[in-house]
């Protein structure tokens, strides 16, 4: 990658890098961290299979839902992107003449400026609120139900004070049947750390009480990747940035974005803008860590690849930078190439791959003896 954002990724890590130099990396997250216990594997694998088919039937899961949540005149505001949502938040706002609110920390808030547009229109936050924002992690579409996650009665307890409630949900956050709910509950309490002890199936009643927003915002052009997809089952817990040893080192102010980390590899060039985000995709040491604790099964390693792939064939690539690639690839796919001495191959090397792509980048050191001839020595010192 060439582009200003890809260099500006790579200084903001570098300065992090840089603040953190003397602290140590523990190379065996996976293996230490307590809290990314594999669920069981059969679990894991039929809620993966729920959350895959309720994936591929959006369209009409969608649909369905809407005839069923709207059935007593309610109404569900679709939102393409977080200007919409703000734009209908403020008429809500204003005409209800709300002065308080109460909200909690989500990935989805901070995805569409929640905070900020409440400070904006001078909205403060409140226990006892004239709105409360609450958040529910899944749509029921046989139903037309909410799934609420709930800890000591508090979200019964909004639901049910008389104030305006509103849902804010990422429209790939649905189910097919109420049949799965179980399974969807029980790996939410696996995973989560703030103590649920219950779950409501919740219907709004009044439309002038409830308001449900649906939420787009980039999420279609993933739909439309018949690979990547399978990304939007993320159930954000965060278990896979906790085990990357890259995210480990630098955090994630670099990416300058809510979704950061592993998933954040993959998703964010198709939520955003491909030439924003392309180089995300790059960031990943493909180690596998993150699929090892992931709760749903996502192969976050093999999309990583896709994307890579993707934007080769799509030129989402520099033709310069492409071709340098190419280059390279048909370098080290060589065993002539790469058993030649270690002065020949750097020869090569510099020859094969531009001073651009090489002012810019930090050339790999490479080993006096190719891998191929180590791996041979080794096999004959085992047999003498």
């Amino acid at each position: 990658m060439s582009d200003s954002a890809y260099f500006k990724f790579l200084q903001d890590s570098k300065s992090i890098i840089d603040e953190n130099k003397n602290k140590t990396v523990d190379a065996s997250l996976v293996d230490n961290t307590n809290d990314c216990k594999i669920l069981d594997t059969n679990k894991k694998k039929y809620l993966a299979f729920v959350l895959q088919k309720s994936l591929e039937e959006l369209d009409e899961n969608l649909l369905k839902f809407e005839n069923k949540y709207c059935r007593k005149g309610l109404k569900i505001n679709w939102a393409v992107d977080y200007d919409d949502l703000l734009s209908e938040l403020h008429s809500i706002m204003s005409k209800r003449k709300v002065k308080t609110a109460y909200y909690t920390k989500h990935y989805l808030y901070e995805e569409v400026g929640l905070e900020d547009f409440l400070k904006k229109q001078k909205i403060k936050y409140s226990e006892g609120a004239d709105v409360n924002f609450i958040e529910a992690q899944t749509l029921i579409a046989d139903t037309g139900n909410l799934f609420i996650l709930d800890n000591d009665m508090s979200n019964f307890k909004r639901l049910n004070d008389g104030s305006i409630n509103i849902f804010i949900i990422g429209v790939e956050q649905l189910i097919s049947s109420l049949a799965d709910v179980e399974a969807y509950y029980n790996t939410q309490l696996a995973i989560s750390q703030k103590g649920y002890n219950g779950y409501i199936l919740y219907h709004p009643i009044k439309k002038d009480k409830d308001y449900l927003f649906i939420v787009d915002n980039g999420r279609s052009n993933m739909l439309n990747m018949q690979r990547q997809r399978v990304a939007l089952n993320c159930l954000h817990c965060g278990r896979c940035a906790k085990v990357c040893p890259v995210y480990s080192v630098i955090g994630s102010e670099p990416y300058n974005n809510v979704f950061t980390g592993p998933i954040g590899n993959v998703v964010l060039p198709f939520f955003e803008d491909v030439d924003s985000y392309k180089h995300v995709s790059y960031v990943c040491l493909l180690c596998g860590n993150c699929e090892k604790v992931c709760p749903v099964s996502i192969p976050i390693k093999d999309l990583i690849i896709e994307n890579r792939t993707y934007f080769r064939k799509t030129k989402g690539i520099d033709i310069p930078m492409n071709s340098n690639y190419l280059a390279y690839k048909k370098f080290v796919t060589s065993r002539k190439k790469m058993n030649k001495s270690k002065i020949l191959r750097n020869m090569l090397l510099n020859k094969i791959l531009s001073k651009a792509f090489r002012k810019k980048r930090k050339m790999p050191p490479l080993e006096k003896k190719s891998f191929n001839k180590q791996y041979i020595l080794s096999l004959q010192n085992e047999n003498k």
